[in-house]
Parts: C-alpha cells; structure tokens; sequence
C-alpha cells in the first residue's frame, strides 16, 4: 500500500494509520524521514527494513556525519545503508 499525506498517491494520511487498517502482513518497506521511519518501527507489527533520507558530508564513511546507531554499534548510512533492518535500529 502507498500513503501519502495530501492523497496525491495512494491513500491519504500518514502511513501509520495504513499500518494499523492492514491485518495480515509479514514484512514492510519504508523510505522518508526518520520520524516517519521511527513511527512506522514502533506502530508496525512485523519486520521491515527502513532506507533513511541523510545528509551526507563525505559521502564514502569517514566523516561519520550520516551514522545511525545500531545494536551492532554505528553504521554509516552513506556505506553500511541506506537501508536498515528494524531489529537492529537503536531509536
């Protein structure tokens, strides 16, 4: 399912509340903001893997500038990402 807030695309509205109308799913995909990717982690009732939207000062991951803090310590979005699995996601 697509959400987008103004309707444009798909339905209209944040997709958290797509996530909470959805009953049977095994796994999502998201991709936007990080306090859209922190609500869809915390509202969603499987797994998922999330690419976040930084920054990037250098580019190939020694400014450090775009970490993300993770159960296996940072992890350079520029390198390591852009896509994260839920479960390993330090909010």
């Amino acid at each position: 399912m697509v959400a987008t807030a103004d309707g444009s695309i798909g339905k209209q509205g944040f997709v958290t509340a797509v996530l909470n109308e959805l009953e049977n799913y095994s796994y999502f995909y998201a991709c936007g903001p990080e306090p859209m990717l922190k609500a869809v982690c915390a509202e969603s009732k499987s797994s998922g893997a999330c690419s976040f939207e930084e920054r990037m000062g250098c580019g190939f991951g020694a400014c450090m500038g775009c970490s993300c803090e993770t159960k296996y310590g940072n992890k350079r979005i520029c390198r390591d990402g852009p896509v994260l699995e839920k479960e390993e996601i330090i909010w």
